[in-house]
């Protein structure tokens, strides 16, 4: 496996805790988190989890903006870097070797101040660890906006290998990357020594990098000691137990109250045989009424102390309402096609299909061709030869993980009520079940989270009524909860689903034929799986089958 360069020369302050508290946690405005306090030891490495919108990132950078001297941020909104080369972004970190870097296009006597300044040694380290993430030097001299995401997000983790911070602080380091590249930055988080802060929704890669969590809710920020799935049961448990002693509180108020009533029937089955003209009964009942006013109260005050909170349970449910299926056979055929981008070839007659009540999960090295698979799908782009067909009356509904589909100008709520028989309630009540408020619903699309902005483009999904849901990493962007709901969402989905995913916890939830991309070809592994034999297992049943063999090898059964 590749590893990470770790050779470039560090000047690491004094180690070094970080302590961050602020009550209330408030930005634009708005108190985003009760209370802040959190705290991160010299070499630990801290994940971060919380539902979307609660300010993770917003925490990040107020970490960031403390610690400014000794930290390294590292940014998870890159289009402001569009134009900038991507080796000058890496070199940015040193901006007066950069400035130099520049000048020596007109002025060649800046070139000695350059190799004082150890400039190349610099941009070779650079090179070689580019390479090490599949980046060519021709990758390293376009600008940000020609590189994908996934070459976005390792420009970005080069530039915080090569800072020389005690706290390195990561936003989303998985987004866009394959497998392969995810082990890398497993590898390199494992071996550093430095403190690290990250901000992260896949399960599988907190697991191998954590060594602890800190939770964020609106009420304030818990830490624990250990990685994911450590956490999640210690939560489970908390949450089961609650749970048992809320029942428990249950039982005893209901038992409180059953006693009020027995009281309140006691007095009165006195009251109605009591004799208005008798003294004596008057005055006994005068005391009873007095004793069951006392006792009342008493049970009341009993029942007012029980405070146990009832556990939070997720009632929001996903559907698809009215859904149209379409009885074919194949929902589409593409035979022998090939596609050249930009002078290299992508795909060379390849072949895929989808069969009617077929999932499909596609995966594939960053690059390898998995978005320009989907616009061959979507018919965007036509394949410079081969047979593609597609079923005419499909219904693709596409889930773009750049949020490009969304109208930036427009709000969320202006989005839905244009969709055909929307009302303004129903466009309220089902933007609250995604967690938009009052005051969200009606911001400019442009300034929700990456969060919101996937949360509500599955909004708009969910009443598209589509045959196939194309989902181009969907977690990315998706707190931890929201993707066990979104999973809850596919397996209701009465259509088909084409999920491209790296993560591994999502490709065991969903049950689905298995494609990737390998020499510019597709395959299907779950075919090829099921056609590889167990050799032992097949000779074994094959010697029980057939008695013996002729001397020309064929087989000779009993009958």
């Amino acid at each position: 496996m590749l590893t990470v360069d770790m050779s470039y020369p560090r000047k690491w302050g004094i180690d070094m805790s970080f302590y961050f508290t602020e009550k209330p946690f408030e930005r634009f405005g708005k108190t985003l988190i009760e209370e802040v306090s959190l705290s991160v030891e010299l070499g630990e490495h801290v994940a971060i989890i919380g539902e979307n919108g609660i300010g993770k990132s917003t925490l990040l950078n107020a970490i960031y903006n403390k610690y400014m001297d000794s930290s390294y941020l590292m940014d998870q909104e890159l289009t402001k870097y569009n134009d900038q080369v991507a080796l000058n972004f890496i070199m940015s970190w040193y901006p007066e070797l950069l400035a130099i870097k520049n000048a020596m296009e007109t002025d060649y006597e800046k070139i000695g101040d350059y190799i004082e300044r150890n400039g190349y040694e610099i941009e070779e380290k650079i090179i070689v660890q580019a390479k090490q993430f599949n980046l060519t030097e021709s990758d390293l001299n376009k600008k940000m906006a020609q590189l994908s995401g996934g070459q976005q997000t390792k420009v970005a983790l080069i530039r915080a290998m090569i800072s020389d911070r005690s706290l390195i602080i990561l936003d989303e380091p998985t987004n866009h990357l394959d497998k392969e590249m995810i082990d890398i930055i497993v590898d390199y988080i494992k071996r550093a020594k430095q403190s690290m802060v990250f901000v992260s929704h896949h399960r599988g890669f907190i697991d191998e990098t954590a060594t602890h969590i800190i939770e964020i809710t609106q009420q304030g920020t818990r830490k624990f000691t250990g990685n994911y799935s450590q956490y999640k049961s210690i939560i489970d448990l908390e949450r089961e137990t609650q749970k048992r002693i809320y029942e428990k509180k249950q039982k005893e108020i209901k038992a409180l109250e059953a006693t009020v009533d027995r009281v309140k029937n006691w007095h009165q089955s006195a009251n109605q045989s009591a004799s208005v003209r008798n003294p004596i009964e008057q005055k006994r009942l005068s005391k009873l009424a007095q004793k069951a006013k006392v006792k009342e109260s008493q049970i009341n005050q009993k029942v007012d102390k029980i405070t146990v909170q009832e556990p939070k349970v997720d009632e929001r449910h996903f559907h698809f309402d009215n859904q149209k299926v379409l009885n074919k056979k194949y929902l589409m055929h593409l035979n022998n096609f090939s596609v050249t981008m930009d002078s290299k070839s992508i795909f060379q007659n390849a072949n895929f299909e989808i069969k009617d009540n077929e999932n499909i999960i596609l995966t594939g090295p960053n690059g390898s061709g998995k978005s320009l698979l989907i616009s061959i799908i979507k018919q965007s782009i036509v394949p410079d030869k081969g047979e593609v067909y597609i079923t005419p009356s499909l219904n693709i509904a596409y889930f773009d993980q750049k949020n490009d589909n969304l109208a930036y100008d427009s709000t969320a709520i202006s989005m839905l009520l244009h969709m055909d028989g929307m009302t303004r309630s129903q466009a309220q009540t089902i933007l609250a079940s995604f967690g938009f408020d009052n005051q969200k619903i009606n911001l400019p699309i442009s300034q929700l989270s990456m969060g919101e902005k996937s949360r509500l483009q599955f909004v708009i999904l969910y009443f598209s009524n589509p045959h196939l849901l194309i989902l181009d990493e969907p977690t990315n962007y998706f707190d931890i909860a929201t993707q066990d709901l979104i999973l809850q969402m596919l397996k209701q989905f009465s259509g088909q689903v084409m999920i491209v995913t790296h993560d591994d916890y999502l490709k065991s939830q969903i049950t689905a034929t298995q494609w990737t991309i390998e020499n510019k070809k597709l395959k299907n592994l779950t075919l090829h799986e099921k056609q590889s034999p167990n050799t032992v297992d097949d000779t074994l049943k094959l010697l029980d089958d057939f008695k013996s063999i002729d001397e020309f090898g064929h087989f000779e059964t009993d009958n």
